[in-house]
Order: structure tokens, then C-alpha cells, then sequence
């Protein structure tokens, strides 16, 4: 059984809208959590749910191959010795029926060595909740999206610049890109130039005079440039309000909506 996890407090709030319930089905990431002490699993599954997961929590191995045949998750997270079969149990059945092929799976365990796992990222309990979270961001591969490269051709002029300025190794900056994202689909991409920025490594002088233009404290930040007056929303951008009232607010309603 999965013993408790640690986790910090929440981001700041600096510049952010009214927070009504998150929207979870706006975030990509599908998880299945396996756990089969019911007190920890629902504080676990509470937490990667404030995280920024589409979260499913299931009580048994027998339970979450039921769960992997009727939908696609990105993740599975489960603990290995769990009253009735074990996670080695569910891996194998559910890779042999085509369960687990576009699945990343992360197990939990006190075990040194345990069988049946091989293949699997193992984390040893009791895990840093940090960890655990970076160890899920890399293996469902939400990575940043590559630098631009420079490119000779005359700038498109757009009707609204956005930069969103992230820490590469910040899973708050990881939600702000793909809520950020989320906003951004309804609406004409042509009209839109969206620059993401990294500050983990650093920069020329061109690049921190950019910061200080941008007046830029924390990440994860987003910064709508033009048309001016220049506006910040500081956070994940989750809800992702704040976000939609502004894209309205300079490109109207989206076709559909």
C-alpha cells in the first residue's frame, strides 16, 4: 500500500482571475492511479488532481484492467503489493491485450527487486512528491516545445503577441504551457504569435534586457505584448479564464463558440 507523499503549497496568485472549480478535462494528461488502501488513495489521487491531472483512481489490479480496456490513459501509477493481484499481474495482462502501448507506467513499491516488473520505471517509497511528479512529466514526454529557429523571412505581423516565460524544470511552468495551449486551439492560430521562453539556462544581453522589459519576477508568466497596454497573468493559468477573457478580448469570440 502506497504510503503518504509529501507535496508543497500552491503557486502564488499575483494578477490571477476568480478561481472556480478547475476544469480537469481542459488538461491532456490521462492517470490512472492504482492503490488499493481506500484513505490513500483518494489523498493521492486528490493531490495529482491539484497537480493538473485527468486523474482515475482505482482500488485493485483487477479493477484498473477493467479501467485500461474501456479507455486510453497517458500514465498508469500503481502500487505493487496490493490486496489481490500485484502490479506485476496487471502489467502483464494488460501489455498482452494492446493495453499499455502508447501508456507510460510508473510503480510504487518498498520492494528492493521486485518481479515481474522489468522494463517499468520503479520508485522506491516512500517518494518525494516532487519526484514523483517529474518522473511522470518525463515519462509521458510533455516536454517543451523546441526553440524557434531564426529564420531571414520578414516577421508575419500578428494581431496579438503573447510570450510565455517558463522554467523548463518547473512542472507549474509545464501546466502554464499546456493550459496555455488549451486556450489557444479555438482560436485562428494566423493571428496569433506566441513566443515561449525559457529561463532555466539563462541568455545574452539582449535576452535578460527582454526580462526586464517584460518586467519579469516569476515563472511561470504570461505576457500579452500587443496590442498594448501590456497585461500579466501570473501562474499556471489555471482556470484558464483569465486566458480566454483576453484572446477575446483582442481577437473576438472564436468561430463555434
Amino acid at each position: 500500500m502506497t504510503e503518504p507523499l509529501g507535496h508543497g503549497a500552491a503557486t502564488g496568485t499575483a494578477a490571477r482571475a476568480r478561481r472556480p472549480a478547475v476544469q480537469l478535462d481542459r488538461l491532456p494528461t490521462k492517470l490512472l492511479y492504482v492503490e488499493d488502501d481506500d484513505d490513500l488513495r483518494d489523498m493521492v489521487a486528490g493531490v495529482f488532481a491539484e497537480s493538473g491531472f485527468d486523474v482515475t483512481a482505482s482500488p485493485s489490479a483487477e479493477h484498473a484492467l477493467e479501467q485500461l480496456g474501456t479507455a486510453h490513459y497517458d500514465i498508469v501509477v500503481t502500487d505493487y503489493n496490493m490486496t489481490g493481484e500485484t502490479a506485476a499481474w496487471l502489467l502483464e495482462k494488460a501489455s498482452r491485450r494492446g493495453h499499455l502501448e502508447s501508456t507510460a507506467v510508473i510503480v510504487l513499491t518498498s520492494e528492493r527487486r521486485p518481479p515481474g516488473v522489468d522494463g517499468y520505471l520503479v520508485l522506491r517509497k516512500p517518494v518525494d512528491f516532487a519526484v514523483l511528479l517529474a518522473s511522470i512529466s518525463e515519462a509521458v514526454g510533455q516536454l517543451l516545445p523546441p526553440e524557434p529557429r531564426p529564420s531571414s523571412a520578414v516577421a508575419r505581423k500578428a494581431d496579438l503577441e503573447l510570450v510565455l516565460y517558463v522554467t523548463s524544470t518547473s512542472q507549474e511552468s509545464q501546466k502554464a504551457i499546456r493550459n496555455l495551449h488549451r486556450a489557444l486551439k479555438p482560436f485562428d492560430q494566423e493571428r496569433i504569435r506566441l513566443t515561449i521562453v525559457d529561463v532555466a539556462n539563462g541568455g545574452d544581453d539582449a535576452w535578460y534586457q527582454s526580462l526586464e522589459n517584460d518586467r519579469i519576477i516569476v515563472t511561470p508568466t504570461l505576457v500579452k505584448r500587443t496590442p498594448g497596454p501590456k497585461t500579466w497573468i501570473v501562474g499556471t493559468l489555471a482556470p484558464i479564464d483569465a486566458v480566454e477573457q483576453l484572446l477575446v478580448s483582442v481577437l473576438g469570440e472564436p468561430e463555434g463558440a
